[in-house]
């Protein structure tokens, strides 16, 4: 399990799903059989359950994803064997300047601040054509939809289409836990998360941009 701290946890089903489906891909690991983990940088298909405000999520559903044939790890996977897909959003460092008590006590150190949803389950390798034609095809309409003109998958030449299939394995993962963590300055006041925003406003790289707005928009005042 991950280790989340409570102020880090996140629960609301909707961010959840929301952030899974913006990152798009993710870290497919197993475990071969000798107890070495595998890993493969993939993107998925999650189809979760919708949340029921009564009862909270009845099911986590389920992952879709393919790798090339030619990659071993699928190898090692038996049917019902454990699978983890972990989904990463920007990550930034933040620097221990930011605090208000460093220069007075000098007990903080710089940290890392992230966004990572853990999707478990059990998984089966998926063989049969049709079936990875239809995780191909699902993956292609969910990459595609957001461009103006949607490139659309039967338009291609079926026959080398079917050849890729050929050439490729499926995967489908029962999803039976859902952990998400977003490690954003929390247990900070809120003056030390203000000038940790503004400092990473002043900074260059695309990923401290993105921390620092998503560290805004969950400033509560103290």
């Amino acid at each position: 399990m991950m280790y989340i701290p409570p102020a880090y946890e996140i629960s609301d089903w909707n961010e959840i799903t929301s952030f899974v489906a913006a990152a798009r891909a993710g870290e497919f690991v197993t475990v071969n059989k000798d107890g070495t983990p595998e890993s493969s940088t993939l993107p998925f298909t999650w189809y979760p359950e919708l949340s029921n405000s009564s009862d909270g999520v009845k099911s986590y559903g389920r992952a879709t994803t393919h790798m090339a044939r030619s990659n071993s790890q699928w190898r090692e996977i038996e049917d019902g064997a454990p699978a983890l897909i972990i989904v990463s959003g920007p990550g930034a460092y933040v620097s221990p300047t930011n605090y208000a008590s460093t220069p007075v006590t000098g007990k903080e150190v710089g940290t890392w601040a992230y966004q990572v949803v853990h999707l478990r389950g059990s998984v089966r390798v998926i063989h049969d054509s049709d079936e990875i034609l239809q995780i191909v095809s699902d993956l292609q309409r969910d990459h595609e939809k957001s461009r103006q003109t949607p490139w659309d998958l039967a338009t291609a030449n079926q026959d080398f289409i079917h050849e890729l299939v050929r050439h490729v394995v499926g995967f489908t993962v029962e999803i039976t836990s859902v952990e998400a963590k977003f490690k954003l300055e929390q247990k900070k006041s809120e003056s030390d998360r203000r000038t940790t925003i503004d400092d990473l406003r002043r900074s260059t790289r695309p990923d401290d941009l993105a921390i620092a707005e998503q560290m805004e928009q969950r400033l509560q005042p103290e």
